[in-house]
């Protein structure tokens, strides 16, 4: 099936299905609640702190668990019903959120429960994200793939656009705490839109083997096919080096340009227009001829437009730049994972979609504390754009380094004609 299932389907053709368009409006509506919540704890740490140091620890918080426990997670989705999973983490989401809402108006929040609901909302992120990317394939028909693939990318960047500037409005008037209540209202469209869905194959349908054998076992894919290996690592390096800027942003817009909680509202809503214009434009057109030359040239893209940011003398064209590489990341991101998805079989896909998980979020926060550690080491505030800088740089010598491997290397050969299972 490979390239057949690349060069059909209509524009939007994934919200035909009903059970995917389910999905995706619920997740629209949920993702906006997370975006609320990340800015409100990245400004409170900020706030309690005044050190870009505790934003890269807020983002070790998240980044651990997101290394560690998906490779856990993508095992345990291709084992148990996949939907019955998303209702114990979401509900569990929920609750974090509404916790943390209360702390926060009680006047109790300190930076140790920010780092707390962090670290324990990231755990269940291991568990739903690959429970979430493994269903895809089964809510469309295959020639549906990669448009569900771009729809459900933006379903948490249309949310970046919406959330971060609902948040800037309201973090000054209602407090963080509002915001933390409000993330926490909104895991229940994800939750009534499963329980809305019919008829859908969500078992892995694996064999039964233990827990350990059947981590190694998604390992062991990945590991072996090497096309999957070289995009996971790929995607990791420009986690760790590009996407990890966005916890030094509070600082860009507070101390750099002196933007205040709007101004951070406003460069996270540029970056989640941008990403949401990447999305729906992949989703909105047929796949491109050479794959591999339009992923080489978004992620170089991305690069470039980061490193133009870190040097961008004011908002307004600090936020500009911020939307081209919203929507460069998204197109780069998008192809990565279809391929991904096109080379496994459904009783794999959990695992090694568990690993892409670990790049796409993961890695990233641990790569925020690298980030931090490096504004800190140049001289605290005054060292964050000099430390985006540096990032931005690494990804684009690491995209011009590995053209040559990819252009050798046409993505179409690479997909799984059975990669339904």
């Amino acid at each position: 099936m490979g390239s057949a299932a690349l060069n059909q389907g209509a524009r939007y053709s994934a919200l035909r299905s009903r059970n995917f368009s389910l999905l995706w409006i619920g997740l629209i509506v949920s993702n906006a609640g997370t975006w609320m919540q990340n800015v409100a704890s990245g400004w409170l740490v900020l706030q309690l702190t005044d050190s870009p140091l505790w934003l890269g620890l807020l983002g070790l918080s998240f980044a651990l668990p997101m290394i560690v426990l998906p490779v856990v997670g993508g095992a345990v989705v291709d084992r148990v019903h996949r939907i019955r999973l998303l209702y114990v983490t979401q509900t569990g989401s929920m609750l974090l959120a509404f916790t943390l809402a209360l702390l926060t108006w009680l006047n109790l929040v300190n930076v140790w429960h920010l780092l707390a609901v962090s670290f324990l909302g990231a755990a269940l992120l291991a568990f739903d994200n690959p429970a979430r990317q493994a269903l895809l394939p089964e809510l469309v028909p295959p020639a549906d793939l990669m448009n569900a693939i771009s729809l459900n990318s933006a379903t948490y960047n249309g949310a970046a656009l919406v959330g971060p500037a609902i948040a800037g409005a309201l973090l000054g008037p209602l407090g963080a705490g509002t915001l933390f209540f409000l993330n926490g209202v909104s895991y229940l469209a994800v939750i009534f839109a499963l329980l809305a869905m019919r008829d859908v194959r969500s078992h892995g349908g694996g064999k039964t083997t233990s827990l350990r054998a059947s981590m190694w076992a998604g390992l062991a894919h990945a590991a072996n096919h090497r096309f999957i290996l070289a995009l996971l690592a790929l995607s990791a390096l420009a986690g760790i080096f590009g996407r990890s800027y966005q916890n030094l942003l509070p600082v860009f817009a507070r101390d750099i340009w002196n933007g205040g909680p709007a101004g951070y509202g406003i460069l996270l809503s540029s970056a989640g227009g941008g990403a949401l214009l990447g999305a729906l434009g992949m989703a909105s057109v047929k796949s491109p001829s050479k794959p591999e030359r339009v992923m080489l040239a978004s992620g170089l893209l991305f690069g470039l437009a980061l490193f133009a940011f870190a040097l961008s003398p004011n908002l307004i064209l600090g936020a500009l730049l911020l939307f081209v590489s919203g929507t460069a990341s998204t197109v780069f991101g998008t192809m990565i994972a279809t391929f991904v998805q096109l080379s496994t079989p459904n009783e794999l896909r959990g695992r090694v979609m568990s690993l892409y998980a670990i790049t796409l979020i993961g890695l990233p926060s641990l790569g925020a504390l690298g980030s931090g550690a490096v504004a800190e080491w140049l001289g605290g505030i005054v060292g964050a754009p000099r430390a985006v800088l540096a990032g931005a740089l690494v990804v684009c010598l690491i995209l011009i380094g590995v053209t040559p491997y990819f252009a050798r290397r046409p993505m179409a050969r690479h997909t799984n004609p059975s990669f339904r299972g």
